[in-house]
């Protein structure tokens, strides 16, 4: 008998995350099954690489070409290892931008549930899925309504993805309809690093050493690279402040609530004293919040049949 289970994935443009794995959002056909078969994905009698160099600009439609639904069984595979299953009965949460959420759910969903009957092997390990259906919520929204239950009353979400950073108005768990779009996001932070980084010392920071920096506050290297990195963080959230400002917020009055992977550059690095600010920097936080809305969703219909 299949176990049953239910699984959140969030599709980033830097990362994919499930509620137990991240792994670089990148994805390469290979000509021939190769020696090793670590980080392999065999699909149709194809083998891919997964993981490697992500391409530096927003995926604005993600059904655009297989690579995320590629991307998919392999975040597939990795969550039920983790779970210590190989075949299973899914329910799949998802999650979309705010901008993209209302013209794009019905096409990610119809993409991710195209094969209802998965058979596929990852790193050499044979995995059958049955996709029993799949659940496309609002990035942000499944945090700020199943995770962030202390957040009543108005906030503003700042979004600080890879690709873009995402201002969402919420009203008592439930977005209003606003929202805001900037394109200087974490790869956009992590370039002006390494251009800073060329222009001061006439080398370049790898951007695994930046990551580092926005995710901890401090990395050990050489005085005159840590010199440049933090000031081009503290730069970068004086932006992110900035932005929220030009789009007409008080500082001094919004409640905001700072969530993705750059949200963490703000936290070490931003002038946040005096103001009214919350971070979520767990980088699984969408797709923990895509399971917890599923299990909403299968609540709210159990009671339904209850009251029949």
């Amino acid at each position: 008998m299949e176990t049953k289970m239910i699984i959140g994935i969030d599709h980033g443009n830097r990362n994919m995350k499930t509620a137990n794995t991240v792994f670089s959002a990148a994805i390469q056909p290979l000509q021939a099954r190769p020696d090793s078969l670590e980080h392999i994905l065999e699909y149709q009698n194809q083998f891919y690489y997964v993981g490697g160099k992500v391409p530096e600009k927003e995926c604005v439609d993600k059904t655009e070409n297989e690579n995320y639904y590629l991307l998919t069984l392999a975040a597939l595979a990795q969550e039920m290892r983790c779970r210590g299953l190989t075949d299973a009965s899914v329910k799949m949460g998802a999650a979309l931008p705010p901008r993209r959420f209302q013209q794009q759910k019905e096409s990610f969903k119809k993409y991710l549930l195209k094969t209802k009957e998965l058979h596929f092997r990852y790193e050499g390990v044979h995995y059958h899925v049955s996709l029993e259906n799949v659940f496309v919520f609002m990035q942000g929204h499944v945090v700020i309504h199943t995770l962030l239950e202390a957040v009543p009353g108005y906030c503003l979400l700042v979004d600080i993805g890879g690709g873009t950073t995402d201002l969402v108005e919420f009203v008592d768990g439930m977005p209003d309809g606003k929202y805001s779009i900037s394109d200087k996001a974490a790869l956009y932070c992590i370039g002006k690093v390494n251009e800073e980084a060329i222009a001061k010392t006439g080398a370049g920071v790898p951007a695994y050493i930046t990551e580092a920096f926005m995710r901890t506050g401090s990395y050990d290297c050489p005085k005159q690279y840590q010199e440049v990195i933090k000031t081009c963080l503290k730069s970068y959230a004086e932006e992110i402040y900035g932005i929220i400002q030009a789009n007409h917020y008080n500082l001094d009055l919004t409640k905001m609530v700072f969530m993705g992977g750059g949200s963490s550059i703000v936290e070490h690095f931003g002038a946040n004293d005096g103001k009214d600010v919350q971070f979520v920097t767990d980088i699984h936080a969408n797709a923990r919040g895509c399971e917890e809305a599923v299990k909403s969703i299968i609540r709210a219909k159990q009671r339904k049949m209850r009251t029949a």
